[in-house]
């Protein structure tokens, strides 16, 4: 169906999630129906589906902004869906399971500095862009002395073992 292979990666990875999740839920409601526990397979699980998603999706799509084009800036909005995801899913165990004592802030904290820092570096700094060439169709074939002009730098004379050099 799909000739991509990392559609194809991500459809597997789909279709184990859905089909496991189904299973420990008909465990957990078979076994022990008074203590629901699938749910939290179903969180932790679904939010790397949804940031195997959110990834390819960005490297798939055809766009020209940088997110979509610059590896760096795409890395970091990946990292930064995963940890949104993460700290929101440890805040709601956190509230659920052990209401009177807060603990997932440490771990948006510890995660934060180094998302902080992973943006510093993916989009804070200014890099040079390639340039755009042109195809090579449309490219216009210059004369041999003019490349070879331009290639030395500017003040530097020619070398003696040439014609015509100083």
């Amino acid at each position: 169906m799909f000739k991509d292979l990392s559609m194809r990666v991500f459809l597997v990875h789909l279709a184990a999630f859905v089909v496991i999740t189904l299973i420990c839920a008909a465990i957990n409601l078979w076994l022990t129906p008074n203590t629901l526990w699938f749910p939290w397979v179903l969180m932790g699980w679904g939010a790397a589906v949804a940031t195997h998603a959110f990834a390819l999706l960005l490297r798939k799509t055809h766009r020209r902004e940088r997110i979509f084009i610059d590896r760096k800036a795409r890395s970091f909005a990946v990292h930064l869906f995963a940890y949104v995801a993460t700290v929101l899913i440890l805040f709601f165990v956190n509230l659920t399971v052990t209401p009177k004592v807060w603990w997932f802030y440490w771990v948006a904290l510890g995660w934060g500095a180094g998302i902080i820092a992973h943006g510093w570096c993916a989009l804070g700094k200014r890099r040079p862009q390639a340039p755009v060439e042109e195809p090579a169709a449309k490219a216009k074939p210059q004369p041999a002395k003019a490349i070879s002009a331009r290639k030395r730098s500017p003040g530097t004379p020619r070398s003696k073992g040439r014609k015509g050099g100083s």
